[in-house]
Order: structure tokens, then C-alpha cells, then sequence
């Protein structure tokens, strides 16, 4: 058989293999998208159209003070007056004190003009945009609310005092409640039930991340009866405990193509270590030996050449599984302790592909049960139980790279993008995708996720009664398109330009006449080559 035959033969069979592949992959995909959308419409049966799709705001009330005994000193002087313990000012309206909460401040200004100083308090209202998403409600149609209140004064000292005043207040009170809304998921965990009679399980020489003292300095953990301890060596108070009913995910990375060695804790609601919030607590060691030095290391001055560099290269190699199976067997048995709640789940490298999740480009591995980067942070955990489809963004011919977008099972919760994966990566993110029961959809542009996901939330009943998730998929006209495009490069590939006698013979049975075109050339042809012969 000649090396044409064999080739097409070869090419054929792995064309059949990818087309079946594929067409696998589409039925099991259409059974996924058939569930899921009946999944949507069964858990939002019944459930009532929301105006906006998200929490109204509320119109606050607040007490200022309770009784007039607690008024600031001067305000029978009908001055105004502000009071920062209680965060309120006191104006003078209608020859009386009135107190005024400074969440109910909008801003404030102050003008100049000639002698006199102008300071104007505008007010939050019913009816004005505050911002992109707060929008005060109409708590009692026929109440009349204040705008704003002007007043005017000689005195430029006091009135620039009053102003930077309350500029003041009004930036601290802002700084409470953005830390209020910062910390409204973070749960207090139950206390560290510590071992005792006998000596807990520890592991030395160990750093954590996020540190609680912003340090890096190395320390213990500790496996107790319900939970883990980090303690720092600098100071007894600087310890982070974590109880295993709050532990979701436990992750351990070994250190065979990374600089350390992970241990990573995945928490079902944030912590606050120090000052920060967090849900993801990492424990690590370095696998390089900090110790040694190639410069200083005293070897080097007698033994030179590819034995020493060998000797180096067995003793890194040893020093990595030294310190993969002390991790691993720690995280066994942290599981161990905390009994059926949480497995050690190990990254597979050979599934992983890299993309952007944030800023940095990194490589995002699966898991049994999760997507996970644990080496650069911000750590990126996502839980494959949480999402309730995938979409493939930006996948046309031409482009070196698409995105991957997560939409979760909780509507209310940000989708998550990994943008700039290598196109080379795409079957294999699919592959994945399909393997895992994730149902996916692709598209050729970027959409707007925060109008969609407004929509869905508004009414998630009326949303899988119209078809659910079926507008993102594009597959119908892109398999029409794909199969006029492989049927035409299979009539192409079929002809071998070396092989004359197929070519002619096609030629020769086409209807187009090109035979009485390409005869006349030949008799052109001849006819020069006897002049040629002539001369």
C-alpha cells in the first residue's frame, strides 16, 4: 500500500474518532441542559415576580437623642452644633434645636460670598438616585421630606469649623457602614475544643497565609479535638483557629513542579484574621532548601562538573518527596480527625489549564470536587456543586484565546470569569466540563453578565418557563456551518495534486465543459512546440 493510501486511511480514522467524540459530547450536554432546566423550573415554581430582582432598600429611622437633656451645650443659643459621640448635628429651624443623624446627610457645602459664608446641608430623599443600586423607597406617600437647609453667617471661622466638622463625621460614619456590609457574612466560629492529657498533633516550621500579624514568620499547627490552631512564635495572641464544621474544602498541593508545599483550607463563611476577611487559609513550606548555597557550599571547591550537579539534583528530589509525604500524611490526618465532613482533595496537574481568574495569569487545576489555584494569591476555590452552567465566551476562528464565565446555583452571587485560555485548551476544558455533569453553552462575543443575571433574579420562574439558559447556546447554526465547511474540505483533501490521472479524470466528467477548454490549450501547446522544432 503506498504512503498516500496510509495517510488517508490514518487521517480518515482520526477525523471519525473526533466526530464521534464530539457527537458524544453533544447528547450528553443536551441531557445536561435538559436537566438543569428542569431543575430551574421545579426549585422557582411558584415564586413571585420581584420589582428589581434585588433586596429594595429600606428607609431607616434614627433616634438621635432620647429626651432634650442630652442636647450638646449651646443649642439654646439656636447656633449650630455638632456632636460627633453621637454622630448628629443640631440646626436651628423655626427658632428650635432640631437634631439631624448624619446618615441622613447627603453632603454638605460652603460659599463665600462678600462678608458673609453660606453652608448648605443636602439631604438624603425618597425619589433621588443615590447611587448605581440604592434607590430610597416612598415609606408614606404623603410625607414631605427636606431637600436641603441653607444658612448664613459673619462668622467665617466658626462656619469653616463646622463644615470640616461635619466633612469628618461624614467620612467616618461612611468608613462604619462599608465595614459594616463588609462583615455581615463573617460568622462567629465556635470555640477551639484543645486536646488534652496528651500532646496534640503538630507540624513545625510551617507559614500561613493571610499571616495575622502581617509578618512571615514560620509557626505550628496543631490538630485539636474539633478544630486546627496556627500559632505564631511571636506572640501567644497571634493564633488563627479553625473548627472543622466551618472547614468546606481541605486541598493538599504537592511541590513536585511548584516552589512549595500547600495545605489549603476552604471555609463556608469567612474569618477575620487581623483585620482582614477571609475564606481561604493557607499553610506552606517552602521546597527549596533556603540553606544551602552553591556559592558558599564548600563541595564546590573540590568536586566540580556534572557529578555535583547530579548529587544536587538527587538531593532536591529527595528533600520534594520528603516533604510531600510529611503534608500529605498531615492532611490525612486532619480528615481523620474531623471524621466524614471533608476529604483531602489533591489538584490534577494534567487536567489544568492557564487563564486570568484575576490579574496574574496562573494555572487552574480541577479537583474530585472543586477548580482551584492555591499557589498565587488571590487563591481561586470554586466548588463544582455551586455552578449551574458554564458559557465559553469569545470562541471564533481567529482568536488565540477565549474565557470561561461560571454562573452559580445562587443567583444573587457574582459569576466568576478565567479570561485569556489558550484556544489549544479548549476541547480539554470541555472534555472536563462534560466529565464533571457541568452543562456548558459557547458564544463568539462577551456578554453583559451583571443585565443578564438582573433579569434572571427579577423573575427566575418566568426566566425558565421562556427556555431557561437556551439563549446562550449558538449550536444549531454553528453545526449547519461546520458541516458545509467539512463537507467542502473533504471533496478537496480528496484530490491529490501529485496523482495527474485522478485530476484529468474528473475533469473529464464535469458538465461545466472545461474538457473542450483544456483540448484546445493541448492543440495550442503542439502546435508551438513544432515551430520550436522548426526553428
Amino acid at each position: 500500500m503506498s504512503d498516500r493510501n496510509w495517510k488517508t486511511k490514518l487521517r480518515g480514522e482520526t477525523k471519525t474518532v473526533n466526530e464521534g467524540a464530539e457527537l458524544r459530547r453533544k447528547e450528553h450536554q443536551k441531557d445536561l441542559h435538559k436537566r438543569r432546566q428542569e431543575e430551574g423550573f421545579a426549585r422557582f415554581a411558584g415564586e413571585l415576580k420581584t420589582e428589581d430582582g434585588e433586596k429594595r432598600a429600606t428607609f431607616k429611622k434614627f433616634e438621635a437623642y432620647k429626651r432634650e437633656s442630652q442636647f450638646p451645650p449651646g443649642v439654646k443659643d439656636l447656633k449650630i452644633a455638632v456632636d460627633p459621640k453621637n454622630q448628629v448635628i443640631v440646626v436651628p429651624i423655626c427658632g428650635r434645636p432640631v437634631p439631624l443623624h448624619i446618615s441622613t446627610l447627603k453632603n454638605v457645602s460652603k460659599n463665600d460670598e462678600g462678608e458673609f459664608v453660606y453652608i448648605r446641608l443636602n439631604f438624603l430623599t425618597p425619589g433621588q438616585n443615590i447611587g448605581k443600586k440604592d434607590d430610597l423607597p416612598f415609606e408614606d406617600a404623603s410625607a414631605q421630606f427636606v431637600n436641603s437647609l441653607s444658612y448664613r453667617s459673619r462668622d467665617t471661622e466658626r462656619i469653616s469649623e463646622i463644615f470640616k466638622s461635619i466633612q469628618e463625621m461624614k467620612k467616618n460614619a461612611v468608613k462604619k457602614e462599608l465595614e459594616r456590609k463588609e462583615l455581615e457574612d463573617v460568622v462567629e466560629q465556635n470555640n477551639l475544643i484543645e486536646v488534652r492529657n496528651r500532646r496534640p498533633l503538630r507540624l513545625d516550621n510551617i507559614f500561613v497565609r493571610p499571616a495575622p500579624d502581617g509578618k512571615r514568620v514560620a509557626g505550628t499547627i496543631e490538630i485539636h479535638q474539633n478544630g486546627l490552631r496556627y500559632q505564631s512564635p511571636i506572640r501567644s495572641d497571634h493564633k488563627i483557629d479553625l473548627v472543622f464544621n466551618n472547614i468546606k474544602h481541605l486541598f493538599f498541593q504537592p511541590c513536585d513542579h511548584e516552589l512549595i508545599v500547600v495545605i489549603h483550607v476552604h471555609l463556608k463563611n469567612p474569618i477575620m484574621i487581623g483585620k482582614r476577611k477571609t475564606k481561604d487559609v493557607q499553610f506552606y513550606r517552602e521546597a527549596t532548601d533556603i540553606q544551602f548555597d552553591e556559592t558558599g557550599n564548600r563541595k564546590r571547591k573540590y568536586r566540580y562538573g556534572d557529578e555535583d550537579e547530579l548529587e544536587a539534583e538527587q538531593e532536591e528530589r529527595r528533600r520534594r518527596a520528603a516533604l510531600n509525604k510529611e503534608f500529605r500524611a498531615f492532611s490525612e490526618r486532619i480528615s481523620e480527625a474531623a471524621g466524614s465532613a471533608f476529604d483531602v482533595d489533591i489538584p490534577f496537574r494534567e487536567l489544568g489549564f492557564s487563564g486570568v481568574p484575576f490579574r496574574a495569569n496562573v494555572l487552574c487545576q480541577p479537583t474530585t470536587d472543586s477548580l482551584v489555584q492555591l499557589i498565587d494569591p488571590p487563591f481561586l476555590v470554586i466548588t463544582l456543586a455551586d455552578i449551574e452552567i458554564a458559557h465559553l465566551e469569545r470562541v471564533q476562528f481567529g482568536l488565540k484565546n477565549f474565557d470561561l464565565v461560571f454562573v452559580f446555583k445562587d443567583f444573587s452571587r457574582p459569576v466568576t470569569h478565567i479570561n485569556s485560555i489558550p484556544m489549544d485548551q479548549l476541547d480539554n476544558v470541555k472534555d472536563w466540563l462534560n466529565e464533571v455533569e457541568i452543562p456548558y453553552s459557547e458564544g463568539p462575543l462577551n456578554l453583559n453578565w451583571a443585565t443578564i443575571m438582573k433579569t434572571v433574579t427579577s423573575d427566575p420562574h418566568s426566566f425558565f418557563e421562556e427556555g431557561g439558559w437556551s439563549f446562550l447556546d449558538n449550536d444549531s447554526d454553528a453545526d449547519h456551518s461546520e458541516e458545509e465547511e467539512e463537507e467542502s474540505e473533504f471533496e478537496a483533501s480528496d484530490l491529490d495534486p501529485s496523482d495527474e490521472s485522478e485530476q484529468e479524470s474528473v475533469f473529464e466528467d464535469s458538465d461545466d465543459g472545461g474538457s473542450g477548454d483544456g483540448s484546445e490549450e493541448e492543440e495550442d501547446d503542439d502546435e508551438d512546440e513544432e515551430d520550436e522544432d522548426d526553428d
